[in-house]
Order: structure tokens, then C-alpha cells, then sequence
């Protein structure tokens, strides 16, 4: 069957051997996304795309990633003119009204100030985020759109060695407003299956990890628990280690 240029990365996804194919294409937007911000060619030189550095900045997990990367010119470029206006906007707010001290009958309220404000908005914000959510909401639903339209796709959802709990959740969440009658009960039929079968598998060469460091188990086969602990973190954490880390 003919694929369409949306439809490759989905495809691509599901062909991995691999415990999470959404967390797998969820990495590869990540890569883009960070190629996008701070490889050859940056986006971040472009004026618009600088404003918008400036003004969401980066989460954690986003801005240590950067700093691995060896475009270290170009991180303290936008570091530095995110941190500008950062002064600014909080030099602003500083100059209001202090809060006070809450009274014994309000110890429960939350200190109200422009300064919290100001922050607690920016951690809600990180510009590698907004650029991989932009793609990652379209192949979410280009999951259902397959699954409505081609026998070989739900064989490869069937296949799938399930998924982590975040984006199992997701799924279900989203199955309701994308897939029609005839095909809702069978997709989450099959995605309950596919992620507690899987789920259990990977909780049990856990416990096999930890049987093989107990020295009664020493001359006992490893079964498939030597990397339980990697794939453990995709299922629980979303996290997908590669073999180098």
C-alpha cells in the first residue's frame, strides 16, 4: 500500500522492536527539534525564532541537552539573551507591593506576587517542547487514522510490545474522539492487552534482574534481564536508554 509522507514516521515507529513505539517517535521529533534549535544552520540566528527563545526558554531536561551538544556559542548566545530579558521582566515585577506575613487564619493561602507569577508562567514554558508538541499532537492522531484504515497497520499495533504509561494513557484518552464506533472498543481492547501483557513481561525480567545479583542465582541463565532495567525506565519513565549510556 502506498504510504503517505505523514503516515512514514508512524509506520517507521511501529516497525521497531522496542518497548514504547510512541516514545520512539517522540525521540526522533526530539532530535529534530534540537538539531532545529542549535545545529548547523540554527534557527536560533533567525530574529523571530530568537524572541520566541527568549521569551519561553528551556525546561530542564530540554536545556541540558542543548549544553551536551557542541554548539556551545550558540547556547550561551540564547542563554544570554533569554537571561536579559529575564532581568528585565523581573526587575519589573520587583518593584511591586511586597506580600506580607500570612495570618494564623490564612496559613493555607498562597502568597500572591507578580514575581511568583512571572515564574511559576515561565516553568509552564520551554521552546524544544513547543516545537516537538506541534508534531507530536498530529501523530497521535495519525495513529487512529491508521487504525480506521489499513488491516496492516492494526497487525503492527497488535504486534507491538506495548507501550510506556504515559502515552498508554494518551492513547485511551484520545481513542474516543478519533476512532468511529466499529473500530473503538476493538482498539482499546487491544491497547489495554498489548501494555498490561507487556508491562508484566518487563516487571518480571526485572525480578529476574534482581535474582541474578543474589548469589544463589549465580549460575542460573540471564534469561532476557539483562537490560530489563533500561527498557523498565521506557515503560515506567518514558525514557529510552541507549546502549552507550
Amino acid at each position: 500500500m502506498r504510504e503517505k509522507i505523514y503516515t512514514i514516521p508512524i509506520h517507521d515507529a511501529f516497525a521497531q522492536d522496542c518497548e514504547c513505539p510512541v516514545c520512539a517517535m517522540y525521540r526522533k521529533l526530539e532530535e529534530n527539534a534540537i538539531h532545529y534549535t542549535i545545529g548547523p544552520g540554527a534557527s536560533y540566528m533567525e530574529e523571530d525564532i530568537r524572541a520566541q527563545t527568549d521569551e519561553q526558554g528551556f525546561c530542564q531536561k530540554h536545556l541540558k541537552i542543548l549544553y551536551e551538544y557542541p554548539n556551545k556559542v550558540g547556547l550561551a548566545m540564547m542563554l544570554k539573551t533569554h537571561m536579559d530579558r529575564t532581568i528585565k521582566e523581573l526587575e519589573k515585577a520587583a518593584k511591586a507591593p511586597l506580600p506580607g506575613p500570612n495570618s494564623m487564619f490564612k496559613k493555607s493561602a498562597k502568597p500572591s506576587s507578580p514575581v511568583i507569577d512571572y515564574i511559576e508562567e515561565h516553568q509552564k514554558k520551554c521552546f524544544v517542547c513547543g516545537y516537538i508538541n506541534q508534531t507530536f499532537e498530529s501523530y497521535l492522531r495519525t495513529i487512529f487514522y491508521l487504525y480506521e484504515r489499513e488491516e496492516e497497520f492494526r497487525q503492527q499495533f497488535a504486534g507491538a510490545k506495548g507501550f510506556c504509561t504515559s502515552h498508554y494513557k494518551n492513547l485511551f484518552e484520545l481513542a474516543p474522539k478519533y476512532l468511529n464506533k466499529k473500530y473503538l472498543e476493538p482498539f482499546l481492547q487491544k491497547l489495554n492487552e498489548r501494555y498490561l501483557d507487556n508491562f508484566k513481561r518487563v516487571r518480571d525480567d526485572v525480578e529476574w534482574f534482581i535474582c541474578k545479583n543474589d548469589y544463589r542465582y549465580q549460575e542460573e541463565p540471564w534469561k532476557n534481564a539483562r537490560d530489563s532495567l533500561q527498557r523498565a525506565l521506557t515503560k515506567v519513565g518514558s525514557i529510552i536508554v541507549s546502549d552507550e549510556e
